[in-house]
């Protein structure tokens, strides 16, 4: 598995993956797939600070992950959150823990000081992945998002770096 920054070349498989989630799981609270151009403008959004990462395993993108920015007020500009998308078909294969741990890394080194992660409670495989990547619970949103015709929780959880 090789883990690596995304290039614009990579976001047709990105979307394919985050769509993925849109369409089939609480994973994305998105209800509508995402265009590419709508990607490519998400993707365009990030850098250095906040980049964006893919495995390639046996040459497909079989996951991505990546740091956004926590909020547009210039308090937070040092804490981030973090995404972590795999696809369906390379689930339970350590993809998602050789992404975020790639991640943080990245984070410490370019000064970031905390990590935030917001996760349907029903996403145990997410919530298992981020805890076992040292994050803490941080509290529960209780009945915050609708998808799939019922009330959904939010998890939030976050990493001090």
């Amino acid at each position: 598995m090789l883990i690596r920054t995304a290039t614009e070349t990579d976001v047709p498989a990105i979307t394919a993956i985050y769509n993925q989630a849109v369409t089939d799981t609480t994973a994305s609270f998105d209800l509508v797939p995402k265009t590419a151009e709508e990607r490519m403008a998400w993707f365009a959004d990030h850098g250095p600070r906040h980049p964006v990462l893919v495995a390639e395993v046996e040459g497909v993108i079989a996951g991505w992950a990546s740091l956004s920015p926590y909020s547009e007020r210039p308090a937070y500009d040092d804490t981030a959150e973090i995404s972590i998308y795999i696809d369906s078909a390379w689930h339970r294969r350590g993809i998602g823990a050789a992404l975020g741990m790639d991640l943080l890394a990245r984070a410490r080194a370019a000064g970031l000081h905390c990590i935030i992660a917001r996760i349907c409670t029903e996403n145990e495989a997410s919530l298992n992945l981020t805890r076992n990547l040292g994050f803490a619970d941080a509290g529960t949103l209780h009945q915050v998002g609708f998808k799939f015709g019922r009330w959904l929780d939010v998890a939030q959880l976050e990493l001090v770096l």
